[in-house]
């Protein structure tokens, strides 16, 4: 493909990207409170016939945002009878390991949640068929409670959905629109709370999802585009619209994933296997360790206290330290960096309009930007030094007794450490060593904090993009087409003959091939992966094995060599369990790889030159513009190297060089 458009909407500003012909455009936009005007936008911006383009690519927060901000849609819940209250019982588990209370609102309120007469064995068997009537009857008294969406969730209804299947065609005949969710098309595994979590929270951001894509394809549409709009999703594929109803959970954390799967492409590039995707943006640091080539993943992760996401994902971790992090200081007398945001509207103080010190401000005060140079300079935006300064004394500096430099340097030395102690965490969790890993810096303040990250963390090196402000939009070009399947087996091995594992996941392939083919993709440009979650009996948790061939010998070697990778020993006298059964369906990205997107010159000029305030004084830095920078140029820090959409601050002892695709590699001077 020739023509793409690639869309990633952040808390603060939204990126887009234009590939046509192998040339790039871009634009960064703030981010608006109807958020598909930034898309909108940004192809106004930069000039491009909608009716020409073959593909948009969209990341999307309108489902994380639904649940974050508790503003999803209004959901009844058909559950087992006596199962009422799984939601409110949870696990048992607190926010804080020496808290002794929890605040927790479950997505369903307890007066929207109903039982029925039924029951499903551990093993499959219908105990207690359904009672339609009764269902009919549950669902019309949530309907007449205003209830939007009808989520359905019976008993063990991953080893057999009959019940469930039952129930939705009773429930559909009086509910009057398609928000009907089962718990077993959603996710058909075992543990309750994480399966009625998961499917409640598919329930409640579905109407928000199918309406957004809705309204957005209706304008694209009414503005020429005629052909596909996908849609990230939290596991880094893409999937078309059109099936993002069904799927409306897997578009939660749509929008970190693409700047993971960008991470990814670029450390392959530099021929990095080990790398850690740190995107700092307007509000937040997004950490995914990608190891051997691939990102970690996980098959669960809260989205706050007390609401699990049970779906397959890429494993990104959040902390509150973004360009536009408030600073300020607890009721002890210390100073804390977010995780509240200015977000685009007030902003950083800088933009002058009675905004918090944030760390942009703060980076402003110490000379590390440029006040012309601000993001969205092309609209008229600029940074107000003074308006920075003179937030920070009143919040930071006169509370603490520092003047405006020293309190800025205490507001981004704070912000170093919170982002160093989260990739230490995610690597030393993993025994991991950090010195043998690179940090991908990107997100619209990655770059200016990536020396203090490699310093404080211990990492090997850093690089950064050509475009690091906009890396998460160009993800979303580099997205495949995915779809994941699991289903609860809970077996023995030993119990499983070839038959057996072939028919178990025969179902999933030709499920994940019939999504595919309303995507418009062929049996024969599909790609299938087979995993399983595995344990041996006994053991409450099981790991997650990649299978190279449906035999019981083959699988029993995988899942040993999986074993022995992560625990060093076997137990050998243990049965091992096939707990469940995944499939992966896919098909490949529409771009193969960015490099060599950005233009680079042949010489480079002589350096500028501009102040700065290190160490506790002011002194002289080079300046450059990042894209004079020729192949093979080396700057030697204090340096600032200046482009659109960030700026790449090189400390002292530090030095980057540019690299043939037009990445920048930051190493500690020999």
């Amino acid at each position: 493909m020739t023509n793409l458009l690639g869309v990633d909407i952040g808390g603060t500003h939204t990126d887009v990207v234009h590939l046509v012909e192998g040339r790039l455009a871009v634009a960064k936009l703030p981010t608006t409170a109807q958020a598909a005007d930034g898309l909108l936008a940004g192809a106004q911006a930069l000039a491009v016939p909608l009716e020409a383009l073959e593909l948009i690519i969209h990341g999307t927060t309108v489902a994380t945002n639904a649940v974050i901000q508790r503003r999803g849609a209004r959901c009844g819940l058909i559950t087992t009878t006596g199962f009422r209250d799984v939601l409110e019982l949870r696990r048992r588990d607190r926010p804080s390991t020496y808290g002794l209370e929890a605040d927790f609102q479950p997505l369903i309120e307890r007066r929207d949640r109903l039982e029925v007469d039924e029951r499903v064995s551990a093993e499959g068997e219908i105990l207690t068929p359904v009672d339609g009537r009764q269902v009919a009857n549950a669902a019309t008294a949530l309907l007449n409670a205003d209830c939007e969406v009808l989520v359905i969730c019976f008993l063990h209804s991953y080893a057999n959905a009959e019940n469930e299947r039952r129930a939705r065609a009773a429930a559909a005949a009086v509910w009057p629109n398609d928000f009907i969710v089962t718990s077993s098309e959603v996710l058909p595994a075992l543990r309750e709370f994480e399966r009625s979590s998961t499917a409640a929270i598919g329930g409640y951001v579905q109407p928000l999802v199918v309406g957004y894509l809705d309204d957005l394809k209706g304008q694209l549409t009414a503005r020429g585009f005629a052909n596909d709009l996908l849609v990230v999703q939290s596991n880094g594929g893409v999937m078309a619209a059109g099936v993002a109803g069904r799927f409306a959970a897997n578009t939660i954390l749509s929008e970190p994933a693409a700047g993971v799967t960008a991470a990814a492409a670029i450390a392959a590039e530099m021929g990095i296997k080990n790398a850690v995707s740190c995107d700092m943006g307007g509000t937040s640091l997004d950490v995914c360790v990608i190891r051997d080539g691939h990102p970690a993943t996980t098959a669960q992760k809260a989205l706050e206290f007390g609401l699990p996401l049970a779906l397959p994902m890429l494993d990104v971790d959040a902390v509150g330290a973004g360009g536009g992090s408030l600073a300020w200081i607890d009721g002890s007398g210390v100073l804390q960096i977010g995780p509240q945001s200015a977000g685009a509207d007030p902003g950083p103080a800088a933009y002058g309009v009675g905004g918090e010190p944030t760390v942009t401000d703060a980076n402003l005060v110490l000379g590390r930007l440029d006040p012309e140079l601000a993001i969205g300079h092309e609209q008229g935006r600029r940074l107000d030094p003074e308006a920075a300064g003179r937030a920070i004394m009143r919040r930071i500096g006169k509370p603490l007794g520092l003047d405006r430099e020293a309190a800025a340097a205490a507001i981004v030395a704070v912000a170093g450490h919170k982002m160093a102690g989260q990739i230490r965490r995610q690597l030393l969790g993993r025994g991991l060593d950090p010195r043998q890993f690179t940090l991908i810096a990107f997100g619209g303040a990655g770059p200016l904090h990536a020396v203090d990250m490699v310093r404080e963390a211990g990492l090997a090196a850093a690089v950064v993009p050509p475009y690091p402000g906009l890396t998460s939009a160009l993800g979303c070009l580099l997205g495949e087409l995915r779809h994941d399947f699991v289903r609860t087996i809970n077996r023995p091995l030993d119990t499983l003959g070839p038959s057996d594992l072939e028919n178990i996941y025969a179902g999933q392939r030709h499920e994940g091939l019939a999504v595919l083919a309303r995507e418009g993709i062929e049996e024969a440009s599909a790609n299938i992966t087979m995993a399983a979650d595995m344990s041996y009996r006994g053991q409450l948790y099981a790991i997650s094995v990649t299978l190279s061939a449906l035999t019981p010998e083959a699988v029993r070697q995988d899942f040993e060599g999986a074993y022995r990778a992560q625990f060093t020993r076997l137990l050998e006298a243990t049965d091992i369990m096939l707990v469940n059964a995944r499939t992966t369906v896919g098909s490949r990205s529409a771009l193969a790889d960015f490099a060599h997107l950005a233009d680079v010159p042949a010489a480079t000029p002589a350096a500028g030159r501009q102040q700065i305030y290190l160490d506790g004084a002011w002194q002289s830095a080079d300046r450059y513009r990042r894209f004079d920078l020729a192949v093979g140029a080396c700057v030697a820090g204090p340096a600032l190297l200046t482009q659109d959409d960030t700026t790449i601050f090189i400390a002292p002892g530090f030095s980057a060089s540019v690299h043939a695709n037009g990445n920048l590699l930051i190493e500690a001077k020999a």
